[in-house]
């Protein structure tokens, strides 16, 4: 093959040789008439020998040539040279943002920033008909001025317009990035396959690692397939509720659960993110300076790549070959079939918390009931790292959601939307059949204790109290499910008598005894007998396994406070801790120790 540097090829003069990968070479090359660099991928010799392919591939050429965006790597010209397809592009002097993450983690607002470049290239292609089917990091480039460009557009659709044996065997994509449709060998596709692959290195950005990585290709692409990724949050605890929705909402194995477009995700991942620390990457990760945000011309502007290391060009069709072996994780939160079972359902709940908060209660503001306000969005991040997170509130109307509702039944989201709705109008019972409907797609409780607790974290008590209570009906006998809708009303201050209801309920069945004697204790306290709560919380049988030693000491901890015995009320606060409680329960508890501590 004569595409040695000094050769001509066409109109362009080899310069020299940038790396070499599965399915094409790469060369920079220089326009002699116009004095232009520009990077030239010739296809492999298998495609030579395909009748039909250089036919095929001039009319993808076509199509990707077609594409005019200031974030996508333009293709200049197609042709072939002694047989050998050929493309060639505009050469890019700068690094991928798979260079990039191997240094360490973006700012906040540098991944808001390459997210939205990439999001308006996606979406500017996908309406051209255009699919890139390989979107991953390696074909993400960043130019010094604050470029970000998309690599390789259509190169994937190109290749495997061929007839090869070798083409026909392979996997169009990379397996850490491939959407479950394509990994299927689906052909029917749509941009929602790019906007999966999309996810994941915003995933990446946020966490630090790809969602799926083994040791084989075939188990990444199994586990792309059919395993839920771990929860973000699990992987990094600086990611809120709000992101995790986001996140694992791009991610659903269903096309039409994700995102329609790349824009559409990426204001829900800016809106997410609006309070949001100003450095989001896990803790133990370098953090690097942002890009310089200067605009660029496009005739100043020369890229395709930076030049790979020799013989190291990445392919966009993918072979099988064994992956990098994963990076360390720390220990997930869900994991299994209670997962991929609960997921969807569980995005979709998050969802009140993302669209709610509880403003102080008033007469007309009863417990069980929510007010709500609608607040803008602002349109850039704050700067500084807030306290706490102050989540975003913007419900329409019922009259505008029930109709959207009941021609779109199955979509949690918009359900949960409505369910917030309604409890901002004080339509608890409306609300709770939602919530019924979407607990009952649940096979196990695990998504909905995780979901229960993020509620008492965000102090959303109200909203817990729905849920649990209708995961109650669902699952009857789980102990969580029972301890913490406990945990729930004495923390929303719920009036006795329905405690006492729920504690007739709680006799027929099997029950931990710590929660029978939490709500006891608190009819006796809610009945003005505090002294009489006392010696039902001095229970050994509930603190013999521990299990929820942590929510009755810290209850205790309250009743001896209330009695002015501080002393004894610190200590027992400070035994509680002993015993690893729940973040939100820890948060309460370390208030009360502050405010008693001399």
């Amino acid at each position: 093959m004569s595409f040695e540097p000094g050769s001509t090829v066409g109109s362009y003069r080899i310069s020299e040789k940038l790396g070499q990968g599965g399915m094409a070479t790469v060369y920079r090359a220089t326009h002699e008439r116009l004095d232009r660099r520009v990077a030239i991928k010739v296809l492999q010799a298998v495609f030579k020998d395909d009748d039909s392919f250089l036919r095929r591939f001039t009319r993808e050429a076509q199509v990707v040539a077609r594409l005019e965006h200031p974030n996508i790597v333009p293709v200049y010209d197609f042709a072939e040279h002694e047989g050998y397809p050929y493309l060639v592009m505009r050469f890019v002097q700068g690094e991928t943002l798979k260079e990039r993450l191997s240094q360490g983690t973006l700012s906040t607002r540098e991944m808001i920033r390459i997210a939205s470049h990439v999001a308006d290239g996606l979406d500017y292609a996908h309406k051209q008909g255009v699919l890139h089917r390989d979107i991953k990091p390696s074909n993400i480039l960043l130019t010094p001025g604050g470029g970000v460009f998309i690599a390789d557009f259509g190169l994937a659709r190109i290749t495997q317009s061929g007839e090869s044996t070798l083409s026909q065997d392979m996997i169009m994509g990379t397996p850490q990035y491939i959407s479950p449709e394509q990994a299927k060998g689906n052909t029917d596709l749509d941009g929602r396959t790019d906007i999966y692959s999309f996810g994941i290195i915003v995933y990446e950005m946020v966490t630090g690692q790809v969602p799926f990585a083994a040791e084989t290709g075939y188990s990444v692409i199994h586990s792309q397939i059919f395993d839920a990724p771990p929860l973000p949050s699990s992987l990094n605890d600086k990611i809120s509720p709000a992101l995790e929705l986001v996140l694992l909402k791009v991610l659903s194995k269903d096309p039409a659960e994700r995102y329609a477009t790349a824009g559409e995700f990426v204001s829900a991942f800016k809106a997410a993110l609006q309070n949001a620390p100003s450095h989001l990457g896990p803790a133990d990760a370098a953090v690097l300076p942002d890009s310089t945000e200067k605009k660029t011309q496009a005739a100043a502007t020369a890229v395709l790549t930076q030049s790979p290391p020799p013989g190291t060009t990445p392919s966009t069709v993918t072979t099988l070959q064994p992956a990098a072996p994963p990076r360390p994780r720390r220990p997930l939160a869900l994991v299994g079939l209670g997962v991929i079972l609960g997921m969807v359902i569980l995005a979709g709940l998050i969802f009140l918390v993302l669209r709610n908060r509880e403003l102080p209660r008033t007469e007309n503001n009863p417990p069980g009931q929510t007010t709500v306000a609608a607040e803008p969005l602002p349109e850039q991040l704050p700067v500084g790292e807030p306290a706490a997170i102050e989540l975003p509130v913007v419900v329409r109307p019922i009259e505008e959601l029930e109709p959207l509702y009941a021609e779109s039944p199955e979509n949690n989201v918009l359900a949960a939307e409505l369910a917030a709705a309604y409890l901002r109008d004080g339509r608890e019972e409306d609300a709770h059949i939602l919530m019924r409907e979407m607990v009952l797609r649940l096979r196990v409780p695990l998504a909905l204790n995780v979901l229960a607790n993020r509620l008492l974290e965000q102090e959303q008590y109200d909203l817990a109290i729905v849920v649990l209570e209708e995961g109650l009906n669902r699952f009857r006998q789980d102990l969580d499910v029972q301890q913490t809708l406990m945990m729930a009303y004495l923390l929303s201050d719920t009036s006795g008598r329905r405690v006492e209801e729920y504690l007739d309920m709680l006799r027929q069945d099997a029950h931990h005894p710590t929660t029978l004697a939490l709500g006891e204790a608190y009819v006796q306290y809610d009945n003005g007998r505090t002294r009489l709560a006392l010696p039902l919380l001095d229970n050994p049988a509930a603190m013999d396994d521990g299990r929820f030693a942590a929510d009755l000491l810290f209850v205790k901890g309250l009743v001896l406070r209330e009695l002015d015995r501080h002393d004894g009320a610190l200590a027992t606060f400070e035994e509680a801790v002993q015993h690893e409680p729940p973040l939100w329960l820890a948060t309460r508890i370390e208030e009360n120790i502050v405010e008693l501590r001399p």
